[in-house]
């Protein structure tokens, strides 16, 4: 007789690439293998003006193939597998406009897109008084990336809202088209610029300014939460009728992964942004909530219950990685040797500085005189990138006071000299194993939505991030080119 074993897949559907992974529901399974884990690249389209977008229906395929080769690869390792549950995390802030009969009716804006800058410059001086409450009301900043500005735009170009219209979030939209329910998941929706954080409900007079329906968002289910059945024709057959449930923003959700779930804890994602996610209990007043937005930060909903989400970051990831492209250390033994010589320099070479936020548009600055190495020339930008992510803990914790255990996780803490850097600016920094914690997390989701009433999730994830099985080791395999499953084309503007 054949037995199969039981697993849940958490998928993130992501800025630069999209992942999957599988686990085991027993924590007896286990594999020489690794937990099986695939990747491959979003497909954005990026215009010549620097527009950069995507039909919704291939992001649909990719999750339809990052489903086909996980499953695969846990069959590789573990042999026949049946899946019970999939949670879905990824970007929040781009989403999808659908018309009354549930179809994509626009592209797929991505968050870092400036479209809608100038569509909320306009509103600020239509709605000044509007303008004025949005970081209070919202926790967001007045800025083209919160979901209102790509709204506005959309409609100034001719993508219209009708009455019966819903946007969903990525991660909503995925598995909405994977047969799911339409449902709003607090931490994504807090990303819209839509919600008054106050109340958790949608806030009238932002509908009223972008020209939204009133159910421009469908009804609150919290991340976790089952959200229908799979039941699209692409999947493998072993994962047909499990379990949906959106497992939210993949920043808290990553929080999840690393099990960096109690109160004032703060997680610190270590890739192409430096990212800081702060949680605090319960939720803060509305000139608490302008504090945070004046310095720096945002406040919105948690993936965890009665938790609000303190989120910042610095593109320190790119800074590093342009550095060592340029001292010609980009991977290999060369970076292994410079991150071990890194960890001998103490007081850096006079002169020397490292400067820039790293982000496409803007330069890093290098200033050297005689003196400095190769070894220096890193330090200095490991020490800047960790500053700059202690100056932005330090403005919001005169907010909302100090956190308490902070942990850190991502690929640039896999360098002995970032996890120095890190260590001296960040109190009680630990460095969890978990190497992709985003979509470990949305697994972890997916495990939750099988548990039933009667538990709690903060308990669950505890219990969960002990196993063994979660730090284990990851088997990764690079997925190549999205197929297409759909041919169906976006509509097009009314």
């Amino acid at each position: 007789m054949t037995f199969s074993t039981d697993v849940v897949i958490g998928i993130d559907i992501g800025t630069t690439s999209s992942k999957a992974v599988a686990r085991p529901i027993s924590s007896t399974a286990t594999s020489q293998h690794g937990t099986p884990y695939v990747e491959q690249p979003t497909p954005w389209h990026t215009g010549g003006s620097g527009e950069t977008e995507v039909d919704p229906y291939r992001l649909v395929n990719v999750a339809v193939e990052l489903i086909g080769h996980v499953v695969r690869a846990a069959e590789s390792a573990w042999g026949p597998v049946r899946v019970r549950s999939l949670g879905v995390t990824g970007l929040a802030e781009s989403g999808v406009l659908l018309d009354a009969a549930g179809r994509p009716a626009a592209p797929v804006i991505a968050w870092f897109d400036h479209r809608g800058g100038n569509e909320i410059e306009r509103a600020g001086r239509e709605s000044p008084g509007f303008a004025a409450m949005f970081g209070r009301t919202t926790g967001l900043p007045w800025s083209s990336q919160a979901s209102l500005a790509k709204l506005l735009w959309l409609r100034a170009s001719g993508y219209l809202a009708g009455p019966a219209s819903t946007w969903l979030s990525v991660p909503e939209w995925i598995v909405f088209a994977l047969g799911g329910d339409r449902v709003r998941e607090p931490s994504l929706a807090s990303r819209t610029g839509l919600i008054d954080q106050g109340t958790g409900e949608v806030w009238p007079d932002a509908l009223a300014v972008a020209g939204l329906p009133a159910r421009i968002l469908p009804g609150e289910r919290p991340a976790g939460c089952p959200a229908g059945y799979l039941g699209h024709d692409g999947v493998a057959s072993c994962a047909a009728g499990s379990v949906l449930t959106v497992a939210g923003h993949d920043h808290p959700v990553a929080a999840i992964g690393v099990g960096a779930v109690g109160a004032d804890e703060l997680f610190n994602s270590s890739g192409t942004a430096d990212v800081l996610a702060r949680s605090i209990p319960g939720m803060l007043e509305a000139a608490q909530r302008q504090r945070v937005v004046s310095a720096g930060w945002s406040i919105g909903r948690h993936v965890l219950p009665n938790t609000s989400l303190l989120l910042a970051g610095v593109s320190g990831g790119l800074l590093l990685r342009r550095v060592l492209a340029a001292l010609g250390s980009a991977s290999g033994p060369d970076r292994a040797a410079l991150d071990q010589a890194s960890l001998s320099i103490g007081e850096l070479p006079a002169g020397l500085s490292v400067t820039g936020d790293g982000r496409t548009q803007d330069d890093v600055v290098l200033r050297i005189q005689d003196g400095a190495s190769p070894a220096s020339i890193w330090t200095a930008a490991v020490r800047y990138t960790a500053a700059q992510t202690g100056l932005l803990l330090s403005d919001i914790e005169k907010v909302v006071g100090p956190h308490g255990r902070a942990v850190a996780a991502g690929g640039w803490t896999q360098m002995a000299s970032v996890r120095a850097a890190k260590a001296a600016v960040i109190d009680a920094m630990h460095f969890s194993p978990v190497v992709q914690p985003g979509v470990t997390g949305a697994a972890l989701l997916a495990a939750f939505a099988l548990a039933g009433e009667g538990v709690a999730l903060v308990d669950f994830i505890r219990q969960s991030t002990a196993d063994p099985v979660h730090a284990g080791p990851v088997s990764q395999v690079h997925a190549g080119p999205v197929s297409q499953v759909h041919a169906e084309p976006v509509s097009q503007k009314e």
